[in-house]
């Protein structure tokens, strides 16, 4: 039986004494109600920054599980280099299911863009909504995301950052680019309609010069794609033009399929 795993906050532990402490009302309900988990049971905590600890349910009630550090591992099924996903504000149920699919494949940071042509209700660029509704809509997020990293057997949670212009994001890159911290990353756009290489040819031309284990990005547009304005700040800023092939994607179809790319590329690296 696969034992349950459960992200929590890295104050909740308290390796000191070996134990934690869950009093998160929607994460006891879980373990109580619908995993119906007793004293005894074993389960498996995770901080969210790579440290994996294995646990056993010592005391509960309905507010609170106190837990057992057993056994802690900092091995992680993960790499160190990054995998950042720019995407656009698109339709919610589409851009969320785009999250946990992301998650799944490995993303390490994801950022909601607002380009020229996204097509978004009022508020949906995180500047016309007050706080409180800007942090539900990132508090779902972050559970999506959250959920999915449990269900993957992940070690971390990735970062999903508030939503933000394509000429802002294009001039973090810029500014990464010119960084020490961040030499030679590589960076994409993936441009329907244009005579690119595709992704996966460029990845593969990436391992073979030695550079595959280098953090990635990935940037795509929204239905309709980048304007030509667009585009040519794209090249000024450095990004390298990539494509997915012949046929034209949804943006989350798109997104998943470029991200699937570079995990497998990553994996045959590993190999």
């Amino acid at each position: 039986m696969q034992i349950p795993r459960f992200f929590i906050q890295a104050e909740q532990i308290d390796e000191n004494v070996s134990a934690a402490r869950i009093d998160d009302p929607d994460l006891v309900h879980q373990i109580a109600r619908v995993l119906r988990l007793g004293v005894g049971a074993r389960v498996i905590l995770l901080n969210g920054e790579g440290s994996l600890f294995h646990c056993r349910i010592e005391r509960q009630d309905k507010a609170s599980v106190e837990l057992v550090i057993e056994r802690k591992e900092t091995k992680s099924n993960e790499r160190d280099v990054e995998l950042t996903v720019a995407m656009p504000l698109i339709k919610p149920s589409r851009f969320e299911w785009a999250l946990e699919k992301l998650t799944e494949l490995g993303a390490t940071t994801i950022v909601p863009i607002v380009t020229q042509r996204t097509v978004q209700k009022s508020g949906e660029d995180g500047k016309k909504k007050d706080g409180k509704e800007r942090n539900v809509k990132k508090e779902r997020w972050q559970a999506i995301v959250r959920e999915a990293a449990e269900q993957s057997e992940r070690y971390a949670i990735p970062k999903v950052v508030a939503p933000q212009n394509f000429s802002d994001y294009l001039k973090e890159i810029c500014e990464l680019s010119e960084s020490e911290k961040c030499p030679g990353d590589l960076h994409y756009i993936l441009a329907e309609r244009n005579e690119c290489p595709h992704l996966s040819m460029l990845l593969s031309y990436e391992r073979a010069n030695g550079n595959q284990q280098k953090n990635i990005s990935l940037c795509l547009g929204p239905e309709g794609g980048f304007t030509e304005a667009e585009l040519s700040r794209a090249a000024e800023a450095g990004l390298t033009f990539a494509s997915l092939g012949k046929l034209i994607l949804r943006s989350e179809t798109a997104a998943v399929a470029a991200a699937a790319i570079v995990s497998a590329m990553r994996d045959i690296e590993a190999t």
